[in-house]
This record gives structure tokens, sequence and C-alpha cells, in this order.
């Protein structure tokens, strides 16, 4: 009875397995695929970014899908391989996560409304099953341009039912007997061209766009889906052609409905020897080798953690590699960081409160995200403002980067040897003198005390405070503090990544422009370059791209003008 009653039993449960499969189409997890929103608002001409997610209840170990957009209105910018205009792929390898994701990035054409679709999601787990994931789809509206709007918009002579200027999408449906419809089409100004396309009608779903453009070259797009629908009971249908049309579908029906019935009957009966033959292989199995199982079962789970913890470490380091050499001009890559903070919220006035409170478990907390699911890539030689209001996780992000703290969620590949954070005032003792304070700031940057001596002077030169460095901080005005500290943090050679925290505003408008020079010698040596300012006249000039971030999520990426734009526009409203 032994093994070969358990070969035969696995064999039969295999071929019942395999023969309920072709009939039954079964899933082995669930897993959906969804966007970041339910919805999204976008201006033209300004790079957007559009997260794209799949989850499941079982940890996926490689995802595949293709994103498809409307390329008259959508221009694709990054974050996955273009196959060809309209239809992106986007493929995630060792993730060994629940949820995967990617951002990718559209710069809208013109105006008006579209979907973005993920569709042909194919998804694999570790066990090497794989499943087969719904499609979904996203509405992107992008609002009408000023001069960009129709006054009215007719089909074959009458008003389209609910035409609104600002609404560019309608629904119509027609007779089949009708091949091509005229469409006229108002500007709201005499200076707005339009462009109707072809207006030939199929049996089916047919798209009609009307596209406008105003004086700056800005355009819109309306779209008109009109349905020429088939109306059986119409004219020009014979009474023999319905009846036959009757007959066809009612064989038609009839035979879904037997193929119906015998596949219910046949999985009916295979669920049945295979429910048989399962408890007999149970029975089997528990009286003859239960502990011989269980001590196999322990010593192949105990295998299997340590191959999947070294299969883990080597996938990592191959994706990490695979990275760095497809992104070899890549000098900061910021993925999908998300950064919360616990705070207590009833802060102890003193240090015996604290003690009780600590001691009668009083003290309570709450979760602060500073930062948002951000993600945005800096290329070799680039220089990047980053602007936002106060409090917006700007500075947050650049202790991320240059390594001071550690993300929640997410992921920062840069090479953190290579970077300089240069913030005024770090570690000064007001209680010291001017000359004991560049030795100790030096020190917390990381200047040797061979390098401050070599470099003191032209220190004390740089900031203008000849006379004044055997006086203690404390006597200092704000502007010598300032002059100072920005003289210690500029003065060791260019870095490769630079990051300044707010210092291009430093001391009066004549050392403001001395410092702004040193600054700019710094970024014309090669350095790739991070700048934090408020001012959006700092970064109009000295950047070549910017990010907006506000209350920790990532606004808008882009070039300095428009990012500024729509920066200032938030804040005057």
């Amino acid at each position: 009875m032994g093994r070969n009653i358990k070969r035969i039993l696995i064999i039969g449960m295999s071929i019942i397995s395999s023969l309920a499969v072709g009939i039954i189409r079964t899933e082995a997890a669930e897993a959906t695929s969804s966007f970041g929103s339910a919805s999204y608002e976008w201006m033209q001409g300004i790079e957007s970014p559009i997260g794209v997610y799949v989850s499941s209840d079982t940890p996926i170990y490689y995802m595949e899908m293709i994103v498809t957009y409307d390329p008259e209105i959508l221009q694709y910018s990054s974050g996955g391989e273009l196959e060809e205009e309209g239809r992106i792929k986007v493929e995630i390898v060792g993730e060994e996560s629940i949820e995967v994701s990617q951002m990718l990035y559209f710069v809208p054409l013109c105006s008006g409304t579209t979907d973005i679709t993920i569709e042909n999601v194919i998804v694999q787990y570790e066990s090497g099953e794989t499943a087969a994931v719904a499609s979904t789809s996203a509405p992107i509206t992008v609002p009408l341009e000023e001069g960009c709007a129709l006054k009215s918009l007719l089909v074959n002579g009458k008003i389209i039912e609910g035409f609104q200027p600002d609404i560019l999408s309608y629904t119509l449906d027609l007779a089949e007997n009708i091949e091509k419809v005229e469409v006229t089409a108002v500007a709201d100004s005499d200076t707005t061209t339009v462009e109707i396309s072809d207006t030939s009608l199929v049996i089916g779903e047919n798209r009609i766009w009307i596209t406008t453009m105003n004086e700056e070259g800005k355009r819109a797009v309306y779209t008109l889906t009109v349905n020429r629908v088939q109306n059986l009971s119409g004219e020009g249908t014979t009474k023999e052609e319905k009846t036959r049309h009757q007959e066809v579908e009612v064989l038609r029906e009839e035979k879904e409905e037997g193929g119906n019935d015998i596949q219910r009957i046949v999985f009916l009966i295979l669920a049945g020897l295979f429910f048989i033959l399962a408890v007999l292989l149970f029975l089997l199995i528990r009286i003859s080798e239960r502990k011989r199982r269980n001590r196999r079962r322990c010593r192949a789970k105990r295998i299997a953690y340590q191959k999947a913890d070294l299969l883990k470490k080597v996938r990592e380091n191959d994706r990490q590699k695979e990275v760095l050499n497809k992104t070899s001009e890549i000098e900061i890559d910021v993925q999908h960081v998300t950064m919360i903070f616990k705070r207590e919220k009833d802060e102890a006035t003193s240090i015996k409160e604290l003690l009780i409170r600590t001691i009668k478990r009083q003290r309570s907390y709450e979760l602060f995200k500073a930062l948002d699911d951000v993600s945005f890539t800096v290329y070799k030689g680039e220089v990047v403002g980053i602007i936002g209001t106060n409090g917006s996780g700007k500075s947050t992000i650049l202790k991320i980067i240059s390594g001071v703290l550690v993300p929640t969620k997410g992921q920062v590949i840069v090479d953190k040897n290579k970077i300089q954070l240069l913030t005024l005032g770090t570690g000064f003792d007001f209680e010291l003198t001017g000359r004991e304070n560049v030795y100790l700031n030096g020190a917390i940057i990381g200047y040797t005390k061979e390098f401050i001596d070599e470099k003191y002077e032209e220190i004390v030169k740089f900031a203008e405070l000849e006379g004044f460095m055997e006086e203690k901080v404390r006597n200092y005005s704000s502007g010598m503090v300032s002059r100072l500290g920005f003289a210690i943090a500029t003065i060791r050679d260019t870095p490769e990544i630079l990051i300044l925290d707010e210092v291009l505003s430093v001391g009066d408008m004549f050392f403001q422009k001395k410092s702004s020079a040193r600054i700019k010698e710094m970024m014309n040596g090669g350095s790739t370059v991070l700048i934090v300012s408020h001012s959006t006249s700092v970064i109009k000039s000295n950047c070549t791209k910017a990010v907006w971030i506000e209350k920790g999520r990532l606004r808008a990426f882009g070039t300095p003008e428009e990012v500024c734009e729509v920066y200032e526009k938030m804040n005057q409203e």
C-alpha cells in the first residue's frame, strides 16, 4: 500500500487538476491594478506625474503591464519603455511586495479630456504561478486655455444637446442609414482657428475630433463620439432578414446554454473525484508517514528560507547594478520617497513632568507625514531648484538625499560620498570667539585642522571680519554671523554633488553679489547642484530644472519658468 498507492493517488489528482483548469479558468491569487488617484487635472505644456499600481494578496515577484494613452493629447516623457506612440510597457522584477508601482510622466499637448488605461497586466509569484489582472482607466482633464473655446457645435444643423464651451466630450447616437455627418463648429474668438477631422461613419462607434488653436499656439480638442446603431426594426430591413436574425440569435443562445450545462456537469464530476482522491491521500500520509513528513518539512523549510534570503540578496544586487548601468548619467534618483515622523502631542514643560509622564505611560504621539510618494530624477551636471512654502518638506528631502535621514518608504539612489551639504551656522557656539568658531564649525563640516590653518586668512577676508575674530560671536550682528558661516561652508574645493539650503540670501546687497558669484563658480565647475530657496527669481536665474514640493507631495517638475509660474499662481490665490 505504501509508496505505490501514494504515487497513483498523486498522479490521479494531477490529471484531474489539469482537466479542471482546462475547463474552468481559476486564479491563484487576487490582484488588482489602479492609479494613484481616481482622476487627474493637468496643465497644458507642464510635465505631470501619474502613478500606476498593482496590488495582490500574495507578494509579487514579477509584473508586466501595458499603459495606453492618446498621443494626440498627451506626450510621453519618461518612466517606462515606449513601444510605440500611445503604448508604454512597464516591467518590475524582484520586488517581492504585495504592491508594486511605477511613476510615469506625461506632458499635455492640448486641452481636452482623455483616458490613460492599464491593460494586459500579468503578475508572477515566487511559486511560479501567474495571474492576469483586469484593466482599469483614469480620466485626464486638461482645462481650456483662453481663446480656445467653441461658441457653438452643431451636427447636421442641430446644436448638440447639453453643449457648453468648457465641456470637451460629447456622445451622440445616429441611425445606421447615416453614413456621414455635417459638423459645424464656431469659435468664441475671431482669431481662433478650427479644424474638424473626417466625419464619415462606420457601423458602431466613431470618433470625430474638433481642434481649436489660439494666437499663442495653445490647442484644445473637443471629442465627439458618434454611435452609428444598427436598427433591425427600422427601415431597410426586410421581414425575412428579421426572421433569419432572430433564428440565429435563438440558436446561438441555445448553443451557449447547452455548452454551459455540459461544463457544469463535467466540473462537478471532476470536483467529486478530486475530493475523494484528496481525502484518501490525506489519510494515507497522516497514518503512515506523519513523523517523517514533519521532520522533512522542517528541514525543507529551513533550507528554503536560507535559499530565499540568498536569492533575494542576489536579485537585489543585480537589480541595483542594472539600474546603475542603465542610468549611468543619473546622479540622483528619488524613487517613491515617503517620510513619516512620530511627534508628541503634548510636550512636557520640564524634565520632572517628562519623567512622570514616562513612568505613568501617559505620553501620546501622533504621526506626521512630511513627504508622500515623492519621485524625481537629477542628471549629472544639472542645477535643480526646490521650491515650496514653509513646512512643505524641502529640508526633509535634502536630509534624505544627503544620508542624514532614512526614508520610511522608497529609496534614493546616490553616491553619498560625492555630496557636500551647505547650511549656514551649523554648530556655532555664541559664547566662543569668531576664531574658535571657525575651527569648531569647520570640524563639524569635516575639515582637518591643517586645512583650516591654511584657509583661515582667506575665510576672514571673504567674510569681511578683519579685527572682529577675537570677539565673541554673541556680539556679532546676524549679518556678520551669516557671512562667517557662508565663508566657512564654501571654502573647500567644488564637490561632485553640491546641496545649498537657503544660502543665496546671505548678508547685505554687496555681500549677496559676492556670495552669488562664489556659488556660480562652484556650479560652473561641473557639479550637480540642488538649491533650496523661497525666491523664484533665484531659481529662474540659476537653475536648469525646478521641483515644487507642497505639503509633502510633488506638485510639479520641469523647467524653472513653468514650475515657478504655477507656484506663483498658487500663492496669488
